[in-house]
């Protein structure tokens, strides 16, 4: 790969420190010919000669002078931050910003196993935070977050990240063992016309076009039944299950959550699942290569799978 340095400044600079085009020449790898068109190519732009000649004996001009010094501190600090970046590339040091969608913030110390990533890359940065996918997605867009851990199931046609599934989980409906429906051996869904209901989601349902909430929206709608006209909905799974007791209503959640489902007493329905979330890695374009990225996407990939 070229260096962002020019061709030209470093030939230069070896004639410079030279001062004989052959020595600078097989300095570069170059034909003498070729440092001969850089320092001319040099002297057109800034319109200003760089050397004096005498028979075979070069003397930089004032000019030649300034520009050695400048380009020095230039090629400097594209050292430096060439430096940087292979740094940030191999997981020396940087910062990365990850987000993991609330199917997945609290199941099985989730968010804690990716904060061990930090022992095996100690100079980066791990910022982690729970986000939706409509969040995420035109945060990743803008480079706000590096990489969001979800449901990719909307994403299967959008080149704009490499996206990596990993496994299926089956979205249930929950219910506290007080509730009549916990005895039935199987429920289907147009039997639950009546129901209060309890949705896993950051806002309104009716703010999302293309996310499971919408797709479960349309699958009771099927079976005739309205889940919006006695819907509340969560941004959390503790504030889910917590209702769900308390209120009696029923949860849709992932089946991911279901340590904490058990945790507040509601057990899962025998109704089969009502879709398929899968859950994959959407990473970055621009940083997908990295080696602390392929570090991130086994380990996620061996921890879910």
């Amino acid at each position: 790969m070229e260096s962002i340095f020019s061709r030209n400044s470093e030939q230069f600079i070896a004639a410079y420190e030279s001062l004989n085009f052959r020595v600078a020449a097989e300095k570069c790898l170059v034909t003498q010919p070729a440092i001969s068109k850089s320092i001319k190519k040099i002297e057109l732009d800034y319109k200003m000669k760089l050397f004096d000649k005498e028979g075979v004996k070069m003397t930089p001009t004032q000019f030649a002078d300034d520009l050695y010094k400048e380009l020095l501190i230039m090629r400097e600090g594209v050292s430096s931050l060439r430096l940087k970046f292979q740094n940030w590339h191999n997981g020396n040091s940087g910062r990365l910003n990850i987000a993991v969608g609330i199917s997945l913030q609290s199941s099985d110390g989730f968010v804690n196993f990716i904060s061990e990533i930090n022992k095996i890359f100690p100079n980066v940065s791990l910022n982690i935070s729970s986000m939706i996918k409509d969040t995420s997605i035109p945060f990743l867009r803008n480079g706000d977050i590096d990489i969001w851990i979800g449901d990719i199931s909307d994403l299967k046609n959008d080149n704009s990240f490499k996206k990596i599934f990993v496994k299926k989980i089956p979205l249930v409906i929950y219910a506290n063992k007080k509730n009549k429906l916990f005895k039935e051996k199987k429920i289907s869904l147009s039997s639950l016309k009546n129901q209060k209901w309890s949705l896993l989601r950051a806002g309104p349902i009716t703010k999302y076009t293309s996310t499971a909430g919408r797709r479960v929206e349309n699958i009771f709608k099927k079976n005739n039944v309205d889940i919006q006209k006695y819907l509340t909905t969560f941004s959390s799974p503790a504030a889910l299950f917590a209702s769900t007791k308390k209120n009696d209503n029923l949860a849709i959640a992932a089946r991911s959550l279901d340590n904490i489902a058990k945790n507040f007493d509601v057990v899962e329905l025998n109704s089969d699942h009502i879709l398929d979330l899968d859950i994959g890695i959407v990473v970055r374009n621009k940083i997908a290569d990295y080696k602390i990225i392929n570090y991130i996407i086994s380990s996620v990939t061996n921890h879910l799978g």
